[in-house]
């Protein structure tokens, strides 16, 4: 029951994500610059779950602050490379070129367990890599636009946040872990903003700006504290093969709302590059889902 759950659970913090790039791609084409929409949506998570968590968040220990600060640089980077990348790419190439972790992950799963890399899952990382590079690369001239490097780069990070995430999940009490993330996550965004233009400009009279605001508000208490919270349940209750899948379905819903919502250009190439990735992800956790079984059949 718990993973049936798990499963809901995920997927619904896809669909969250999913619209949540529409919400930062309209905030970054109405004034503010990426280390500001970081700031706002992070430091509101933060207060909410220091609100919601406080009795448990006072009384943990030392090994789960670590764990969760460790965590939280991860989880930043990740977070900094897609939304810098954003603001030079579209949100539908941003959705996309962030399943990039699915490639990530055989290899970040090697080096920290030495276990073998299945050639499906090598094809599988190659047909995710095709799609990315139809909506990435200008054919003409055989470049990729810096917006789609970061957002790959981005992608990396997430890579390692999703894997040591699921580790730490079924170890210590995953509302304090997610707290401790995201206070680091917000002391980094606050040095970076500070740095980066300092505080957004709004004021009451200004109907844009206010819209942005509340629109940064509620991305960081449904898409920085509810989703991560999902996530965060989502993994220990199911592996982390089947937590990929199900989570990198942000990758699909965020192209598709972008499209319906907010007019991004939408072509066969575009078309092309949603089915591959969509295959890419499928073929890579179908043999995930088999090496997971295969290992836990060796550990008993």
């Amino acid at each position: 029951m718990k993973r049936n759950v798990a499963r809901i659970v995920l997927i619904t913090a896809g669909i969250i994500w999913g619209f949540g790039f529409i919400g930062n791609k309209y905030i970054l084409d109405n004034g503010w610059n990426d280390s500001q929409l970081l700031f706002v949506r992070f430091f509101s998570a933060t207060i909410m779950i220091f609100l919601v968590f406080h009795k448990r968040i006072f009384n943990t220990t030392k090994d789960v602050i670590i764990s969760g600060s460790f965590l939280g640089i991860f989880l930043y980077l990740g977070f900094f490379f897609q939304t810098w990348g954003l603001v030079h790419t579209t949100a539908s190439n941003n959705a996309l070129i962030t399943a990039g972790y699915i490639i990530m992950m055989p290899a970040i799963v090697f080096i920290f367990e030495k276990a073998h890399i299945p050639k499906k899952t090598i094809f599988a990382g190659f047909v995710t890599l095709v799609g990315i590079s139809l909506i990435s690369v200008d054919f003409n001239e055989l470049t990729i636009a810096f917006g789609d490097l970061l957002t790959f780069i981005g992608a990396m990070f997430y890579g390692f946040h999703i894997y040591f995430l699921g580790k730490q999940t079924k170890k210590v009490d995953l509302f304090v872990l997610m707290a401790f993330q995201l206070v680091v996550f917000s002391i980094f965004a606050t040095i970076a903003m500070f740095i980066n233009g300092g505080f957004p400009v709004w004021t009451f009279e200004s109907a844009i700006g206010i819209r942005l605001f509340v629109i940064a508000v509620v991305l960081g208490l449904f898409g920085s504290f509810v989703a991560f919270l999902l996530q965060s349940y989502g993994q220990k209750h199911t592996n982390e093969a089947e937590a990929a899948i199900l989570i990198s379905t942000e990758s699909l819903f965020g192209p598709v709302f972008a499209i319906l919502f907010y007019n991004d250009p939408f072509n066969m190439l575009i078309l092309l590059g949603i089915v591959f990735v969509f295959l890419g992800i499928v073929l890579s956790e179908m043999d995930a889902q088999i090496l997971y079984r295969f290992k836990k059949k060796v550990k008993k």
